[in-house]
């Protein structure tokens, strides 16, 4: 950790809360999204005919009239794709995994645009080339499509069954892998001996991601260098070249990618999808530039969705209190192709986060991926961190209420102590560090847990019932990947900081400028974040899974020492000393006891001007630029206190949420204030899920909740007015700078801390909630509680 102590809490340097140096541009509308990037030659506007089928045999797709309304150029079907050898886009995550039978996921082919059959409601079919977009949409209303309709599976459940027909010809059933983790025989009769046992069956509700900028693209073909170009929303550009490159067949360097400003993501961007590879294809087929962008309808059907499981579970106590196993059983909806990331958030990652701070001995998880006619799941905030905790959390309520113990001091009871650390966890993981206890009583203390009881006589007498809960998360976060960081000094005197990253909202630029300040005692305000482009990046893992503060502040950190090194090299060039006895010290670089110091900043231009002159020795460092690519540190494990309390209206089934305490534990903190905003994001998503959110299908695969009229999400108005947020670090020790990843930690925590509050003031007046199922809408209450 001593990089991290060398750093100095400084005005504007890490640890304070520094504004985000990217939000005055972003508010004043001057930021470039996909859709605002300008080609220098001539653009044609593209359409996406989609299946309104769910499942279909398809007998012909007839473009001939459409291929000759006004403004139409081309239309690119499945005929384009084999023309140009279009592989199908892959699952990355399909070696991952192996099943009960030692076998990989099944990954049926997700080619682009249908061919011999339609498998979900928004399947792209064919991709209308026109001078406008009107033109092309027209031309959409003149392609004739004949198919067979085929029988339609919308639930997993059903979908599982041995007599179902498979939706996939190649395949022999629906279930995509039945993965297993644990010994079942084992916790089977640890369960049945107990003491006490606790199960519950919980809904995971699907959700649609409404990232606030839709998915757009810009493609374009350059003959001379056989170079594809591509201006598209993006998670991480390194792994997403790659990916197009090879669904191409095309070398890394011929697939040029480019993300401008990203509107949000949570995980739905970070794949290649059909239409990029439509606009590739018909740049290459046609010589122009084609633009596409989705309609927020279509947005519906066309990006991943996120969540859909089931979730059957159990927990063993002993006489004690104390957890003794747990069984945990997933049926997790895959929609009818297999995404990127696959089914890991439904199975490996449920497994991981489970267990949470709790001292749990062993587990069993089992979970089926299973195809069924419905748009294909992706990731969402979290991807299997919020699962895991609201399963454990939501059993750990259900069981005090029948054990008839505090739920809090069920909890306490169970939670790993700080001597067991480091622990190695029921799921095979090792936790570095944490004081769960110390935190839990912050938390307590932060929330006037006390005080409780008087705010909920004053709801009553306003008409309300008042309930409370308390959650103790943990979450893995920072899946170990390969990295760069590059820090260059440009010729205008600005300091160009390049990382395989991306930066979709979270404010990257200012949380490594601080890094960056602190360790080089440079002006924050000299720095800039070059991300989104492919051709800059040697390696990358992308920004996902609360990552980027750990893999890209620490490649960064490690390129500074790189640069240090230079300096002291070019430094004792100029001074005419020994690199050995040159020291770094708050931006300048010296010889102690000698007048011989100069600044980072003067150096640099001094061997710039070497460098121009053709004066500087090649044995030396050609500038004092540093770069490196390597393994990421290990994941870390964020945790914390979330402290819920809810009023709900029996008149009217409307609840609210009223306080939301956060006491968290992200070890050391860059910038406070863009944590606080992520962890204030996660409680409102949580929120949303919880009270709200739900994507519907009807038996025949139509989208019934196709549009903000059918799909409610929560407003300003909704944020609780009694938020708190407290950091309570105890810093992480397997990264440089003691920090823990906090992208996803809001919505874990809160997810299940809102549920039980509710299930609480529900069991406080008599009412049975133990049971209760997302989404917890007015209308549902309503019935609950008349």
């Amino acid at each position: 950790m001593d990089d991290f102590k060398d750093l100095a809490f400084t005005k504007f340097s890490v640890g304070q809360s520094v504004s985000r140096f990217e939000d005055p541009e972003l508010l004043k509308g001057e930021g470039t999204y996909t859709d605002d990037v300008k080609s220098e030659s001539d653009t044609f506007q593209a359409f996406a005919f989609r299946s309104p089928y769910a499942h279909a045999k398809i007998l012909e797709i007839n473009i001939s009239d459409a291929i000759n309304q006004p403004g139409v150029l081309d239309i690119i079907t499945h005929k384009d794709m084999d023309d140009s050898n279009i592989g199908p886009i892959p699952c990355l995550t399909a070696d991952k995994l192996k099943g009960k039978d030692g076998n990989g996921i099944k990954v049926p082919p997700l080619i682009s645009l249908a061919k011999d059959k339609l498998y979900y409601v928004g399947q792209p079919i064919a991709f209308i080339i026109a001078d406008t977009l009107n033109n092309a949409k027209n031309a959409a209303d003149f392609i004739m499509l004949d198919v067979d309709e085929l029988d339609v599976i919308v639930d997993p459940k059903e979908s599982m069954k041995v007599d179902m027909p498979p939706i996939h010809p190649s395949l022999e059933n629906n279930i995509a892998i039945d993965w297993d983790y644990g010994d079942k025989d084992d916790v089977d009769n640890i369960i049945e001996k107990a003491k006490y046992k606790t199960s519950i069956e919980l809904r995971n509700s699907r959700l649609i991601v409404s990232a606030m900028e839709p998915r757009a693209c810009m493609a374009s073909y350059d003959n001379k260098s056989s170079t594809y170009n591509l201006h598209s929303p993006s998670q991480g550009l390194f792994g997403f070249s790659n990916i197009l490159a090879n669904i191409f067949g095309v070398e890394r360097d011929q697939m040029h990618c480019h993300t401008p400003s990203v509107g949000g993501s949570f995980g739905m961007k970070s794949s290649p999808y059909p239409e990029y590879i439509a606009a590739l294809v018909a740049a290459k087929k046609t010589g122009k530039t084609i633009k596409w962008k989705d309609t927020r309808t279509d947005s519906f059907l066309s990006d991943t969705h996120g969540r859909d499981s089931w979730i059957n579970a159990t927990i063993a106590f002993d006489e004690n209190k104390k957890m003794l196993g747990a069984k945990i059983d997933v049926v997790a909806n895959s929609g009818a192709f297999m995404g990127l990331m696959g089914p890991m958030a439904q199975s490996a990652n449920i497994k991981n986060n489970f267990c949470g701070a709790y001292d749990l001995p062993t587990m069993y998880v089992n979970s089926k991926a299973v195809f069924t006619n419905t748009t294909p799941i992706g990731a969402y905030r979290g991807a299997g961190r919020p699962e895991g905790v609201y399963i454990m959390e939501r059993l750990l309520q259900k069981a005090a209420i029948e054990m008839d113990i505090d739920p809090v001091e069920l909890r306490k009871i169970n939670l790993i102590q700080k001597e067991q650390f480091p622990y190695q966890s029921a799921a095979g993981l090792t936790y570095d560090s944490g004081d769960f206890q110390s935190v839990i009583e912050d938390g307590l203390k932060t929330a006037d847990w006390d005080g409780f009881e008087a705010r909920k006589i004053e709801s009553k007498k306003n008409g309300f019932f008042r309930g409370r809960a308390l959650t103790y998360y943990l979450e893995v976060t920072a899946p170990v990947g390969k990295e760069m960081g590059r820090i260059r000094f440009d010729d205008n005197g600005s300091i160009t900081l390049i990382s395989g990253n991306l930066d979709y909202g979270q404010g990257h630029l200012t949380s490594f400028a601080q890094i960056m300040s602190d360790k080089l005692s440079i002006p924050m305000d000299k720095f800039k974040l070059l991300q989104g482009d492919s051709k800059e990046l040697i390696a990358g893992t992308g920004t996902g899974g609360s990552r980027t503060a750990i893999s890209g502040g620490t490649l960064l950190l490690k390129a500074a020492n790189i640069v240090i090194e230079n300096g002291k090299q070019l430094a004792a060039h100029l001074f005419g000393d020994d690199a050995n006895n040159v020291e770094f010290n708050d931006g300048n670089f010296e010889v102690p006891n000698t007048n011989h110091k100069i600044n980072i900043l003067d150096l640099n231009s001094d061997i710039k001007d070497l460098i121009r002159d053709k004066k500087l020795p090649a044995n030396l460092p050609q500038g004092l630029d540093g770069e490196l690519a390597e393994d990421t540190p290990p994941s870390s494990f964020p945790n914390g206190c979330h402290i819920s309390e809810v009023e709900i209206n029996p008149k009217t089934g409307e609840v609210k949420l009223i306080k939301h305490i956060a006491v968290n534990d992200f070890g050391n903190l860059v910038n406070p204030l863009l944590v606080e905003g992520q962890v204030l994001g996660g409680i409102i998503q949580a929120q949303g899920q919880i009270l709200m959110e739900n994507l519907c299908y009807d038996d025949y695969g139509q989208l019934l909740s196709g549009s903000y009229m059918d799909y409610t999400m929560p407003k300003a108005a909704d944020i609780p007015k009694q938020f708190v947020f407290k950091s309570h670090p105890v810093p992480c020790t397997t990264n440089p700078l003691g920090i823990k990843g906090c992208g996803e930690a809001g919505i874990s925590g809160a997810l299940p801390t809102i549920m039980n509050a509710i299930v609480d003031a529900l069991e406080s007046n008599g009412i049975d909630g133990k049971n209760l199922n997302m989404p917890v809408t007015s209308e549902k209450m309503w019935e609950i509680v008349s």
